[in-house]
């Protein structure tokens, strides 16, 4: 099976995000910045009709992922999404962001572990993240995806529902929480393309 432009497209999309929401990393940001973005753009400008992401936040992240800025945005992560003072303005799991009292390691974190069993995968990070972790959660779309479009379409239905009806909901509370607390634009702009790009998945 021959996987579309558009498909492709998404699932850099989803790597980016990936990226950017794993932490600050000066070489694999540089790197964004310099290859990964850029072939965005171009690939945005090849498809106009499939794109539902802002084509400014993509400029936004190539002038703001640059090696001057990589000690700000260290210290902004850690605000945002670790240890902000007076408690994590947006914190980057399932579990915080389902209209109940937030937690870590709740329900969702547990269904998560289940599904990545399931499909026969591991998490293999150094730290003991809780399954139902953003970054987590998008690379498990990513590997339904990709599954799917080139090979089984039973998995890329899989990961459709995913997106649509598991990820969608919370990662909309999760921006809408991160955008509270008057975020640094790389965070900002990566989490509407989170958003908008689980919109076009779920529109497939």
């Amino acid at each position: 099976m021959s996987i579309s432009q558009s498909q492709l497209h998404l699932l850099k999309l989803l790597e980016l995000c990936v990226t950017i929401f794993r932490g600050p990393d000066a070489e694999e940001w540089a790197n964004l910045a310099k290859v990964g973005v850029p072939e965005l753009l171009a690939s945005v400008q090849k498809n106009p009709n499939t794109l539902l992401v802002p084509i400014q936040n993509l400029n936004q992240l190539k002038a703001d992922l640059s090696d001057e800025n990589i000690s700000l945005l260290e210290t902004e992560y850690v605000r945002l999404f670790i240890a902000g003072s007076g408690g994590i303005p947006a914190p980057l799991y399932e579990s915080c962001h389902l209209g109940t009292t937030p937690r870590t390691m709740g329900q969702s974190a547990l269904d998560m572990q289940n599904r990545l069993q399931e499909a026969g995968l591991e998490i293999s990070l150094e730290s003991n993240e809780p399954a139902d972790h953003l970054t987590i959660e998008l690379e498990f779309l990513f590997y339904l995806l990709s599954e799917g479009w080139f090979g089984e379409s039973e998995q890329a239905n899989q990961g459709v529902e995913f997106a649509e009806s598991i990820m969608l909901p919370w990662v909309r509370r999760f921006r809408d929480a991160l955008n509270k607390a008057n975020p640094h634009p790389v965070f900002a702009g990566t989490a509407d393309i989170t958003v908008t790009t689980l919109e076009a998945i779920s529109k497939i």
